[in-house]
């Protein structure tokens, strides 16, 4: 029989952003999501057949991490990712976008060339879309390969928003 996984979650509300809620468990950060209320997030875990608990001591550093971020006093994550639930392309393409620097992008071609199949922008793109942890994996730097924003899992808001954060003005991208 499987051992239910116990994770401790908690949030933090970013202006003109949302509440972005996230949840660690014994192998690290296991989602990160921006979602309206506290029951929506809940039961998204809860349909993984995971246990959650808010706990505000257990995600202290994720807290500190996404706060520090969304004031543009970090460019890097300090955190643990559990990657055990990702795998095969999806993990080694969320794996190269984890190592996109602050404020610089790459296109969905690079991404799938750079894990390993060229010629799987669109695989590489439903990576993006399937990312457990946006944010500390910024799939939102990851665009399409004339410039353009391309999509992202939450909405293209989000998208610019964290662009914008990082000093990228999507105003100036191609449309």
């Amino acid at each position: 029989m499987a051992r239910t996984i116990t994770l401790s979650y908690d949030k933090i509300p970013v202006k003109s952003f949302g509440t972005v809620w996230f949840a660690i468990g014994p192998n690290g950060l296991w989602r990160v999501d921006v979602c309206e209320s506290e029951l929506d997030f809940v039961e998204q875990m809860v349909r993984h057949g995971v246990i959650v608990t808010p706990n505000r001591k257990a995600t202290a550093s994720v807290r500190r991490n996404l706060t520090d971020y969304f004031e543009g006093k970090r460019r890097v994550f300090d955190l643990k990712v559990d990657w055990s639930r990702v795998d095969g392309f999806t993990r080694k393409a969320l794996q190269v976008c984890a190592r996109i620097p602050y404020g610089k992008t790459m296109s969905y071609g690079e991404i799938a060339a750079r894990a390993g199949n060229p010629g799987a922008a669109r695989a590489a793109g439903t990576a993006m879309s399937k990312n457990p942890f946006p944010i500390v994996v910024p799939c939102h730097r990851v665009i399409k390969s004339d410039g353009s924003l391309g999509g992202f899992s939450g909405n293209l808001q989000h998208k610019c928003f964290l662009l914008r954060n990082e000093g990228i003005d999507p105003e100036k991208m191609p449309r």
